[in-house]
């Protein structure tokens, strides 16, 4: 048995295909999906979505949604997602060393907040190229 899993935003599909295993980027840590997963709804976190498929995985950037799990199709619903198109490994790192430095520069709560919301996206961009190389 394979998994079906359709990534949504408000305005169109990201992707609707087979999956032999998803990995979503729930609030608590990564959650692994395989064939015959009990029903579960969740909150995902900013991050990233890996979708396997004949020993390949594809990586999706997540910023925040939700996920329902039922009968074997997995439904991501997000409010947008990160195009991953050849981001270079130096650049993602160099994201990544400017987002850790804004969170500790962060003068107020929400510029604190706003900078964890990007230094998950870079941690998420650099995994993605780990998953592309």
């Amino acid at each position: 048995m394979v998994l079906n899993i359709r990534v949504l935003t408000p305005d169109r599909v990201i992707c609707s295909t087979t999956a032999d295993e998803v990995v979503l980027p729930g609030l608590t840590g990564q959650i692994g999906v395989l064939d015959g997963h009990a029903a579960l709804i969740t909150a995902l976190d900013t991050g990233l979505l890996r979708i396997k498929l004949d020993e390949k995985w594809t990586p999706i950037i997540l910023c925040g949604g939700l996920a329902e799990i039922d009968r074997n199709r997995v439904t991501v619903l997000v409010n947008d997602v990160e195009e991953l198109v050849s981001i270079q490994l130096s650049d993602a790192t160099k994201e990544l060393e400017r987002a850790t430095l804004a969170i500790e520069n962060a003068e107020t709560s929400k510029a604190r907040l706003d900078a964890s919301i990007e230094l998950k996206k870079a941690t998420a961009r650099l995994e993605a190229i780990n998953y592309l190389s």
